[in-house]
């Protein structure tokens, strides 16, 4: 098994390649998939709901850009606007510096079928606390569909900093058959989930990886 950091998330990345598809929800300015789609030659579907970011990226070289945010259900939301435009959120209910705008909300579901395929190889949620919503109310039938999910939690913020969601977002994704691995430390900025049926792990595997990676990775891997 072979993690690695890419802009701050962790990645089981040996069993990536050209043929993975890769989602990557909260693009930003596509930095992460940037490195994916070089070096492995991965197909990237980003998925940005800040039209400004998402606009940007249209002419990126990226297999598909979706101006949306992803969410459990197909739809409109308001996108909180900040001064830091990879910050704007749909969760949120903070007042936003700079307004809102209405933007288009798109399912696990309308990705698979927009990206023409069965199974997501690695999903990325950088969603600015929509994930929360997004673990708990998305079928379990599409979650099946996701082999690793990596994911920045941002219970790190008062807004989301109560009520136990980061537990309970790690509880439903282990019910449906992920081995967590947190990789950050004192947040759960960077949390790697492994689909058990797509990568079986040994008990000794599955302790290392839940318990001992992440000290492996500060130690040797200086990442």
């Amino acid at each position: 098994m072979k993690l690695r950091s890419i802009r701050g998330h962790h990645v089981r990345v040996d069993v990536l390649n050209s043929r993975s598809l890769i989602v990557d929800a909260g693009a930003h300015r596509g930095e992460f998939s940037a490195i994916l789609k070089k070096e492995l030659g991965c197909r990237c579907v980003l998925i940005e709901a800040n039209p400004d970011l998402a606009g940007a990226l249209e002419d990126s070289g990226f297999d598909l850009v979706i101006s949306a945010a992803l969410a459990a259900r197909d739809g409109r939301a308001n996108l909180q606007l900040r001064d830091n435009l990879e910050s704007s959120s749909i969760a949120s209910q903070e007042a936003a510096a700079l307004g809102t705008v209405e933007v288009e909300t798109v399912s696990l579901e309308t990705i698979l079928k927009r990206a023409g395929s069965d199974c997501i190889d690695l999903l990325k949620l950088d969603v600015e606390g929509a994930e929360f919503e997004l673990i708990e109310n998305t079928p379990a039938d599409c979650w099946r569909k996701v082999r690793q999910i990596t994911v920045e939690f941002h219970d790190f913020e008062p807004e989301w900093s109560g009520d136990n969601l980061f537990q309970k977002a790690r509880s439903t994704l282990v019910d449906l058959g992920f081995v967590p691995a947190v990789m950050s430390f004192r947040t759960h900025g960077d949390v790697l989930f492994l689909n058990r049926t797509n990568y079986p792990l040994g008990r000794l595997q599955s302790f290392y990886f839940k318990h001992g990676a992440r000290i492996f990775a500060r130690a040797f891997l200086n990442c």
